[in-house]
């Protein structure tokens, strides 16, 4: 929301938005002149559905009350804690009643960044919630810092790896073609050709994520049988799937499945699915079935493996995010993130349906005939 608010008061920042919520009138009036006095835009509620639809439009602070007729601020946090839309606001309690050390306690556990009692001084409030901004501004220079390193290292890498691959690569067909050095030879180098694959996997990854981060990264948009891309996709992953001793199987329709799209970024979607189904299906049969739905390429990738928590629905489509489980699985846990951005740059959605024990499955939605520019 930022980028459109003009400049504030001060002149030297966009004005900053703040959806505040309380039930009592003459405090929300009070509380909102102030804020606008400080140089915040105001957004208002008087009840705790109200500031759920409002922030939606993802103010930069929730200034919450605890005590509301329908829904209590407690309450309220929790909820835009689980949602994905929501989950990473700004969220600070500002209560005149519930002041007891039990009340901010339980306040901070369900997820606000702040617990603040009344009376508070106009000026003590602004300059608590300045500090709080100014503690978000340096977590989020230090996650862009993060991602440029990313995007530097991913680059710096890529060019070693692949002259190295090749060199491998190249002495592994050197070395089957002498009868005597075939054998000790082949055993040692296949393996790190595969590692230094994986290592290269990695690599692209890294690279792609601090793309997508920085929103460098344009769609190579052409026509794509996504029919044929999924059936290549799943004999691509025949020999890991064999080694996890998984039945991978692709059900495709009979005619072609065609779409606009960037081949590269969906066959690396699909591959992404493909392996998590592989690595977390437990040995057990797996399959990769399209269809066509209302004008929408389904794709459902569907496991009989460890299952996802419901809590970790959300969660498990986020940057680095790992869900807890009885086996070791290696990964960086940025396969299912960038099928996800992958899949909502097409202007699609990957969604999940899955429990503990109880397999999973993962579907990719893509439009058929999309109207606007990518």
């Amino acid at each position: 929301m930022n980028s459109s608010h003009p400049p504030d008061s001060r002149g030297a920042r966009p004005a900053l938005t703040v959806l505040n919520v309380n039930d009592d009138p003459a405090t929300l009036y009070l509380l909102s002149l102030t804020l606008k006095q400080g140089g915040y835009q105001v957004l208002e509620a008087t009840g705790g559905r109200e500031a759920l639809r409002l922030a939606q439009g993802r103010p930069d602070l929730v200034l919450l009350d605890v005590h509301m007729p329908d829904i209590d601020g407690y309450e309220v946090c929790r909820r835009l804690r689980a949602s994905e839309a929501t989950h990473d606001l700004l969220i600070a309690h500002l209560s005149s009643v519930s002041v007891r050390r039990e009340d901010r306690v339980r306040g901070l556990a369900q997820g606000a960044d702040a617990y603040w009692t009344r009376p508070l001084a106009e000026d003590e409030l602004l300059a608590n919630i300045e500090a709080l901004l100014r503690l978000q501004a340096r977590a989020r220079d230090a996650v862009r810092a993060r991602d440029r390193f990313l995007s530097i290292a991913a680059h710096e890498l890529k060019t070693p790896l692949t002259v190295l691959r090749l060199n491998l690569e190249r002495a592994v067909e050197m070395v089957v073609g002498d009868t005597e050095a075939h054998g000790p030879m082949e055993k040692r180098l296949t393996p790190a050709v595969r590692q230094l694959t994986r290592l290269q996997n990695l690599v692209d990854s890294l690279l792609d994520v601090s793309r997508l981060s920085t929103q460098d990264i344009a769609l190579q948009v052409e026509t794509v049988d996504l029919s044929q891309l999924v059936r290549d996709q799943v004999e691509r992953f025949q020999a890991p799937a064999r080694s996890a001793s998984v039945d991978l199987e692709a059900v495709l329709p009979d005619a072609p499945v065609t779409l606009f799209g960037d081949p590269r970024m969906l066959e690396q979607a699909v591959g992404h699915l493909l392996s998590n189904a592989v690595k977390f299906g437990q040995g057990r049969p797996a399959k990769a079935r399209l269809s066509t739905h209302e004008g929408q390429a389904v794709l459902a990738v569907e496991d009989q493996g460890v299952g996802i928590a419901p809590e970790d629905h959300a969660r498990i489509f986020r940057r680095f995010e790992r869900v807890q489980s009885e086996g070791r699985f290696e990964g960086l846990g940025l396969g299912l993130y960038l099928a996800h951005e992958i899949a909502a740059a097409h202007d699609g959605t990957l969604t999940v349906k899955s429990a503990l024990g109880q397999g999973a499955c993962f579907e990719l939605r893509l439009p058929l005939h999309r109207t606007q520019r990518y």
